[in-house]
């Protein structure tokens, strides 16, 4: 029998990147091994959680230095935690294979004979494919070329930390083409399973949005595009702009801004719709949540939501303007829409599909001795997006 480890980077809160591993560990049995795990992260009771070096980042002096702009934001910790995952714990190495979850974690050097499976959820994107969106924000020509000398020294680290990698899995067709285009490597694609208690109570009149209010989100869009319209919004959520997404509601009382809402599942349950927009999504989990719920989804024409979108059945399209999103509002009736249907097309995201898919990465790891680029699972076995194909 397999004997599997998880290695995830941090856990500085319980994110979709914390969630695929907690849900990894369950299906494979298996521990987690981590750098830290941040103070008042609720951990389940069912998982073993190894923080191996706890104390560096949660205990002074070290601390306030570590936890500024956290979440891969602060260049200090993040450093650290690359340094401190390329030896990591020494039972690693006990491990007949280790499933990375993270980007960072790709920098564990295993033994020969150790096999790596790597589910980074995306290559990272500040390096890639949104590099020149964060490059933007530093206009000051010093600035700017230290921005620029400080990625091209982290995509070469990215880049050759690939020689660890076995196989490459990705979290949707979206982030295996990134995987391809990027790394030059294949990838299998495992959706991460959805949980949680997702359910329809029918239909209050209202439509949702929610997710982290950062500006990739596009929250401030929809909400812009809501102001004035006779269709209610709530949004839920906290974060960076919601100062700017609470001043764009002033004044329109069909646009609230709730902020973190604990009992989420609830709200999505009587609303209308699910209304999304972020840019170039990897996977989007709220999608999924809001399909397994059986809620329409008004989604935006691109990343991975334009194929959750089957327009007509499991929602509507729109592309990233206020315009096209009133548009899309203006044209969306309900009882267009089939409950059974919209869940019936989340079935891809079942956890039982996910321990199923994840064992078989796992499994043909151990297997492979030759080639680690070739796919461990079929297409008809992956859960394939209709419309969407290998290329």
């Amino acid at each position: 029998m397999t004997d599997v480890a998880i290695l995830h980077d941090r856990f500085p809160g319980i994110g979709g990147g914390e969630a695929f591993a907690i849900e990894a560990a369950r299906a494979l049995d298996a521990p987690i091994y981590t750098t830290y795990v941040a103070r008042g992260t609720d951990l389940p009771d069912d998982v073993d959680v190894i923080a191996f070096r706890q104390s560096k980042y949660t205990s002074l002096p070290w601390r306030p230095l570590l936890e500024w702009k956290n979440e891969g934001m602060n260049p200090l910790e993040t450093l650290n935690v690359a340094l401190d995952l390329t030896d990591a714990h020494d039972d690693l190495l006990d491990y007949d294979v280790i499933l990375e979850s993270a980007p960072l974690s790709k920098g564990f050097v295993p033994d020969p004979d150790q096999r790596i499976v790597h589910y980074p959820h995306s290559p990272p994107r500040w390096l890639y494919d949104l590099y020149r969106d964060r490059l933007s924000s530093f206009r000051r020509p010093v600035a700017e070329a230290a921005v620029k000398a400080y990625a091209k020294c982290w995509r070469a680290l990215d880049k050759e930390a690939n020689d660890h990698v076995d196989r490459f899995v990705a979290n949707s067709e979206v982030v295996r083409d990134r995987i391809r285009r990027y790394y030059g490597r294949d990838a299998a694609v495992v959706y991460p399973p959805v949980t949680g208690d997702w359910r329809d109570e029918g239909d209050e009149g209202y439509f949702v949005a929610w997710s982290r209010l950062a500006p990739e989100k596009r929250i401030d869009l929809i909400a812009a595009a809501f102001a004035g319209l006779d269709e209610r919004l709530v949004i839920a959520g906290d974060g960076q702009q919601r100062e700017r997404i609470e001043a764009i509601a002033r004044g329109h009382d069909n646009v609230e801004v709730r902020g973190y809402v604990d009992d989420l599942e609830s709200l999505v349950a009587r609303a209308t719709a699910v209304v999304y927009a972020p840019k170039q999504e990897d996977f989007g989990l709220v999608g999924a949540e809001a399909m397994t719920a059986g809620k329409p989804l008004l989604g935006v024409d691109e990343g991975f939501t334009k194929y959750q979108v089957e327009e007509g059945t499991t929602g509507l399209l729109f592309e990233p303007t206020v315009d096209s999103l009133r548009d899309a509002v203006s044209r969306f009736d309900p009882d267009d829409f089939d409950p059974a249907e919209i869940r019936a097309r989340a079935s891809r995201y079942d956890r039982d599909r996910f321990e199923r898919d994840v064992r078989a990465v796992v499994e043909g790891a151990e297997g492979d001795e030759d080639d680690r680029t070739d796919d461990p699972l079929p297409v008809e076995e992956r859960g394939a997006v209709p419309g969407v194909t290998d290329r």
